[in-house]
């Protein structure tokens, strides 16, 4: 199609001869840098870039014969095409002066039949009106035919609304023009050839005007775009809205997203879906350090070749902030020397400010995952963990799909912090944590550290699954060799323990995080350890069950404790240390035998006498301790009057026997209060230890 316009083209040329005359040399060497110069400095529009040029264009039609016309705009449009794409092929070059005159010939044309019908051939009022609208129009309709149709034959980009959107552009444009042009028609007679110089002062103006109102108009779109993704976290919409301005701007209907990968490589997606990867081009290393737009005139002529992918002209964007590079847009166009710049000044400018979101949504990743990540192991907290296990269990509930908890508790950890210290425990405990992840992460199961040696794993699976992935883990662990600097760590083995939320009839996720600990405790650490144990019911009254009073154990409580504290309608918290006065005595002088008897007697008391959602437990040989969450002060003082006069009623065997009780009241306010809340417990029993000493 190039060949043919051309060669329309140069036939229309050497159809209308030059008359070399003086007038003709000064109108060239003024009107055609005037054309070259304007077509230098065009006005971006959406979807084109338009110039003013056609002012000279539509003077000469008005004001001189068909031959300059042609001629003048030919070699105005020539230069501005050797100057805009030098180092080009030639026939591109000569593509736009071609289009040019194809269009002008067919605008003369379509007068000739105008005036044949309405002036019969004479000049009359308003022939050079009509001789302008009837040209321009033709030029109009002409050119944009010419180009669509290039686009549609040529590429597979031809767009519909972007051909409209063109046209309406244009046609603004064209209001201008032509009134501008009749300017010059009615000032010629006084100011001859000059006319042209003058009319440059109003194109100069109003293009200047144009580019400065268009340069405000993309700020203020990047600016509303930059406010629309300012308020979202998602990289996707992020990039979305971004590219989509960019393509807008630069009029590319081709480009894609190279996101930075951790290996430092480049990965995206084109249009159709498939996947392109580069892998450290020296340019994209250039554009990401410098954080400069880089635009390639000739893809050809340089290095930088992405496969697959036909262009001739790109342009490469840096997404990079202060704290990291998060990818570079890449756009192209099919034909060199396709962006300017306009486009690097305004994409430049979006860059900036997209980088500062993206830069501002890291901080605030980085400041979320340190909130709910162990610093030592790069797993997530305990806390984090309690609230995804929640949430899980109560999804998993509904849609009755499975859901496994792990728990893995290094062996005999506290040996080798004696050992080694502390440093080599520590770095003991990064490995195990990334051994961990690198075994148990490609199936989707949530991480966390449980506190001291202890980690914990919830994950969408049957316990079969799990039981083979635990051992999976156990064995990589037993075979992993552990080094810290001239250390080396042998034997370090993990025990661990699975629960099952349906097939073990978890109530809560506090009981399934229980019966987890139950497996790992009995199953795997009491049968030798280096083992993986799966819950069984026999556990439940081994570990939490005291074989002599029926109560909890102090273990139970510990474990409970921490599921009491995730929900402030408990507190505060109450307890109430019980202790049995002169049981030292009562064993002397009845025997052990009937000592226990008492402390059975009094458990049933205490039984009786509390409500069945207060917590009783035996915390040590003659002590016990009762847990009441969410009452007031008041109501405590009359449940140890309750306990007080349930022991003086009760008739412990034999009769001669009067068993009373101490009560010490430590109460939670917070759970801020619950690591130390132990110690204040026995501190308390330390204060009966003496009293008892000292009667």
């Amino acid at each position: 199609m190039e060949f043919l316009l051309i060669g329309v083209a140069l036939y229309f040329l050497f159809q209308h001869p030059l008359e070399l005359t003086t007038d003709f040399w000064l109108v060239l060497l003024i009107a055609v840098p005037l054309i070259a110069l304007t077509v230098l400095f065009p006005v971006t529009l959406p979807s084109m870039l338009v110039s003013l040029e056609l002012v000279f264009t539509f003077y000469l039609v008005l004001a001189f014969d068909t031959a300059t016309t042609l001629w003048i705009n030919f070699f105005g449009e020539l230069i501005a095409s050797l100057l805009l794409l030098r180092g080009t092929r030639k026939m591109a070059i000569l593509l736009n002066p071609a289009i040019k005159v194809v269009c002008l010939a067919a605008g003369y044309a379509a007068f000739s039949f105008v005036a044949a019908w309405m002036f019969e051939g004479q000049e009359s009022t308003g022939y050079a009106v009509i001789k302008l609208f009837t040209v321009g129009a033709s030029f109009f309709l002409i050119n944009h035919l010419i180009i669509n149709l290039m686009l549609f034959f040529r590429t597979s980009h031809f767009n519909r609304k972007s051909c409209f959107d063109a046209l309406r552009w244009e046609a603004l444009v064209y209001l201008v023009v032509l009134p501008l042009a009749i300017l010059g028609l009615v000032i010629e007679p006084f100011t001859a050839v000059w006319t042209l110089v003058i009319l440059m002062v109003p194109v100069a103006i109003l293009t200047y005007m144009i580019r400065s109102f268009n340069r405000l108009q993309w700020a203020n779109r990047i600016n509303q775009t930059c406010w629309e993704v300012a308020s979202t976290k998602e990289l996707s919409l992020i990039y979305q809205k971004t590219f989509q301005m960019a393509q807008e701007f630069t009029d590319s209907p081709n480009g894609l997203l190279l996101e930075l990968q951790a290996d430092g490589s480049y990965r995206g997606v084109d249009r159709d879906g498939k996947m392109v990867e580069l892998n450290g081009h020296p340019l994209l290393q250039l554009t990401s350090a410098s954080g400069a737009v880089q635009i390639i005139n000739d893809v050809r002529k340089s290095e930088f070749n992405i496969q697959g992918i036909e262009a001739r002209s790109m342009m490469l964007i840096p997404l990079a902030g202060q704290s990291k590079v998060f990818g570079i847009l890449c756009l192209w166009k099919l034909s060199t020397h396709g962006f300017r710049k306009a486009h690097r000044d305004q994409l430049r400018f979006l860059a900036s400010q997209v980088s500062i979101i993206l830069d501002r949504n890291h901080m605030y990743e980085e400041l979320e995952r340190a909130a709910v990540t162990n610093k030592l192991t790069g797993l997530y907290n305990y806390q984090y963990f309690y609230d995804q296990l929640n949430h899980r269990f109560l999804v998993t509930k509904q849609q009755e799909e499975n859901l496994c908890l792990f728990i893995f508790d290094i062996d005999h950890f506290k040996k080798y912090n004696d050992i080694y210290g502390h440093m080599v425990g520590d770095e003991v405990l990064r490995q195990v944590a990334k051994v961990i992840r690198m075994v148990m992460e490609p199936f989707d199961v949530l991480l966390a550290r449980y506190g001291g040696e202890e980690f914990v794993a919830i994950g969408r699976m049957g316990t079969t699954a799990a039981e083979l992935l635990a051992e999976a883990v156990r064995q990589k662990i037993e075979s992993h060799q552990f080094v810290y600097q001239e250390h080396t760590v042998k034997n370090i083995t993990i025990s661990g323990g699975i629960a099952h939320l349906q097939d073990h009839d978890a109530l809560s996720p506090s009981d399934l995080l229980e019966k987890a600990d139950q497996a790992l405790y009995w199953g795997a650490k009491e049968m030798g350890r280096n083992r993986i144990a799966v819950y069984k019911a026999e556990y439940d009254h081994r570990l939490f069950v005291d074989h002599l009073t029926g109560l909890h154990t102090t273990h139970y409580l510990r474990r409970k404790l921490r599921s009491l504290c995730e929900q402030e309608k408990h507190f505060p918290i109450f307890f109430l240390l019980i202790d049995i006065r002169g049981m030292r005595r009562i064993n002397e002088r009845y025997g052990f035998e009937r000592g226990n008897e008492v402390l059975v007697d009094a458990s049933f008391v205490l039984k009786r006498t509390m409500r069945t959602d207060d917590m009783i437990c035996r915390y040590l040989d003659d002590e016990f301790l009762v847990i009441i969450k969410g009452c007031s002060r008041s109501e405590i003082d009359v449940v140890q009057a309750r306990i007080h006069d349930a022991f003086a009623a009760h008739p412990f065997p034999p009769s001669d026997l009067t068993v009373t009780c101490d009560i010490t009241l430590i109460h939670m306010q917070s759970r801020e209060e619950e690591p130390h809340i132990f110690e204040r417990i026995d501190s308390s029993r330390a204060h009966y230890d003496q009293t008892e000493n000292l009667g």
